[in-house]
C-alpha cells in the first residue's frame, strides 16, 4: 500500500500511510486547516507536508492525538505552527527521547538501519498550545473540537471532532485491522472513555491505524474493550485464571496479557473475600464459646488484641 488520500467528508481527508498503517488527518476551513498527527519521523513528515499542500494552500495548525512517536515525530517538516496537545512540551520531549532510543534500537535489531537513522535524526517539536477539557478551534466557517479524553490508551489522549461533517478522529483509542495497544494504557477506564466519545454518534470514525470506519464499527470495538476490562477485573478477583482470560480475549493472547499486567500495576489489590461463618450447631458449645460461636474462636475470626487494658483509676498519688 502506497500512501494515499481518502476524503471522508467535505474538506476532511485521511492520509493512509504505509508506515505502521497510520491514518493521519487534515480538516480544512475557509481560513486555515488542521493537521492531525504528523508521522513517524522528519522524512515521513516532509512527505506528508508536501501531500497536504496538494490539497490546500491554507496555513495550518497541528493537533497531536497523544505522545507515541509515530504520531508526532514528523512535525519538524511543518515549520512554525500552533501545536495542540493535552500533555505539555516537557512531557513530550522527555517521553520522545525515550521512544527515539527504543525504536531506533528496535529498527536496528530488525535490520532496518535507514529507518533507525531517520528516527534518530528527527528533531522533536513539542506542543505549544495546551488542551484542557475541550477547545473549539475556528478554522474559518468551520469549528472543530479538540477534546481531552482522560485515562484511556494513554494518560494524554486527545480526539478531534468535526461536528458539521460527522467525523471523529479517534487517534489510537481505536484501531482497524490490529489489536489496540495496552503498553501504557488504562484498561478499566478505556472503554468508558470511548463510549462517551461516541455518544454524539459520529458517522465516520478515523482510527489512529487502519481504514476509517463507521459508528457501528467503533461501537463493536468499544464492546471488545469493555470485555477486556471485565476479564481484567475477574482475573484480579481470582474468579478467572489469567491463561483462560488470554485464551478467550476478543484480541490476541499477547494483547490480553499486556492488559492484565497493566491492570495489575494500576489497580489496587482486590478486597479479601471473608466467608460467612457457619451457624453454631451445638447450643452447648455455642454457650461456652467466648464469642457465642465456636467458628468465631478460630482464625480468621478470632479477634486480635492490640493493647492490653490499663487501669486509669486515680488513686490520689
Amino acid at each position: 500500500m502506497s500512501d494515499r488520500w481518502v476524503e471522508v467528508a467535505d474538506r476532511v481527508w485521511v492520509r493512509r500511510s504505509e508506515e505502521l498503517d497510520l491514518s493521519l488527518g487534515v480538516v480544512a476551513g475557509d481560513d486555515c486547516c488542521l493537521v492531525i498527527d504528523t508521522g513517524v519521523d522528519a522524512d515521513h513528515g516532509y512527505e506528508f507536508a508536501l501531500a497536504v499542500r496538494e490539497l490546500t494552500p491554507l496555513p495550518w495548525q497541528i493537533a497531536y492525538t497523544h505522545h507515541h512517536f509515530d504520531h508526532w515525530f514528523g512535525t519538524a517538516a511543518f515549520g512554525e505552527s500552533s501545536i495542540w496537545a493535552v500533555a505539555d512540551g516537557a512531557h513530550y520531549i522527555g517521553f520522545g527521547d525515550e521512544q527515539r532510543k527504543k525504536w531506533a534500537a528496535k529498527y536496528r535489531r530488525e535490520g532496518r538501519e535507514e529507518a533507525a537513522r531517520r528516527i534518530g535524526r528527527s528533531r522533536l517539536v513539542p506542543p505549544n498550545c495546551r488542551v484542557t477539557g475541550a477547545v473549539g478551534l475556528n478554522l474559518g466557517g468551520r469549528t472543530v473540537v479538540l477534546r481531552q479524553v482522560g485515562l484511556a490508551h494513554t494518560d494524554n489522549d486527545m480526539v478531534v471532532e468535526v461536528p458539521d461533517a460527522g467525523v471523529l478522529f479517534a487517534g489510537d483509542l481505536l484501531e482497524q485491522g490490529a489489536a489496540p495497544q495496552y503498553d501504557d494504557a488504562f484498561p478499566y477506564h478505556w472503554p468508558q472513555a470511548v463510549e462517551y466519545l461516541l455518544s454524539w454518534r459520529p458517522g465516520t470514525v478515523v482510527p489512529g491505524h487502519g481504514e476509517p470506519g463507521d459508528y457501528w464499527w467503533a461501537r463493536s470495538q468499544a464492546r471488545d474493550l469493555a470485555e477486556v476490562a471485565r476479564l481484567c477485573g475477574e482475573v484480579a478477583q481470582g474468579t478467572v485464571p489469567a491463561d483462560e482470560a488470554a485464551a478467550h480475549s476478543p484480541f490476541d493472547a499477547k494483547t490480553m496479557r499486556t492488559a492484565l499486567e497493566r491492570s495489575r500495576l494500576l489497580a489496587p489489590p482486590p478486597p479479601i473475600q471473608v466467608p460467612e461463618p457457619p451457624p453454631p450447631v451445638d447450643q452447648t458449645a455455642a454457650a461456652a464459646s467466648p464469642m457465642g460461636n465456636p467458628a468465631f474462636d478460630m482464625a480468621p475470626w478470632a479477634p486480635v488484641y492490640i493493647f492490653d487494658s490499663m487501669d486509669y483509676t486515680d488513686d490520689g498519688e
